[in-house]
């Protein structure tokens, strides 16, 4: 079980609200770019820039977070991760619709085409884990993020076609990514 406070001051000061539960718009809260410092128990946190887990985002692990960077003022939306952070997996596929080589991952690769993976990446699947995806390699650049059970048959649609250059599985022990 996760939970997420939101406080509209640095260092846990003045309003308050806390969630349990995955939140698509924090309007609906009254709650929607106000929050400058928040706390988390339990399991990690997606703090998201744009409604129904849109947009740029940062992922918050359990602990005190008394200041937000880049999301002061910039959180409309929340997902809590359920999934079992352990043991991650993802295949890759060379071409869309999963087909063309394929290739499980269990670890994070800080550059595909050294990795070992000699095409590039069209389509994925999530067997395990929790998978930060970025454009550039040693994990720079445009990122995404995708969950267990994720089957995304076409990075065209995100742009993203032939671009994915590294990974990296979500940890338990990640405080913020």
């Amino acid at each position: 079980m996760g939970r997420i406070v939101l406080y509209d001051q640095t260092n846990f000061n003045g309003n308050w609200k806390q969630f349990e539960y995955d939140v698509p718009d924090l309007a609906v809260d009254m709650f929607v770019k106000t929050a400058k410092s928040l706390k988390v128990e339990g399991d990690h946190w997606v703090a998201y820039q744009g409604n129904n887990f849109t947009g740029e985002f940062v992922v918050y692990g359990p602990g005190d977070h008394d200041q937000l960077g880049s999301m002061n003022e910039q959180i409309v939306s929340l997902r809590l991760v359920r999934e079992k952070l352990g043991n991650p997996n993802i295949v890759l596929y060379q071409d869309v619709n999963f087909n063309g080589q394929s290739r499980d991952v269990e670890e994070e690769v800080g550059d595909l085409k050294k990795g070992g993976f000699p095409a590039l990446v069209s389509s994925h699947r999530v067997k395990e884990g929790v998978w930060l995806l970025y454009e550039g390699v040693r994990y720079t650049g445009n990122r995404l993020i995708t969950f267990k059970g994720d089957q995304w048959a076409n990075y065209i649609q995100f742009s993203w076609n032939d671009k994915l250059s590294s990974l990296k599985p979500l940890k338990s022990s990640d405080f913020e990514v």
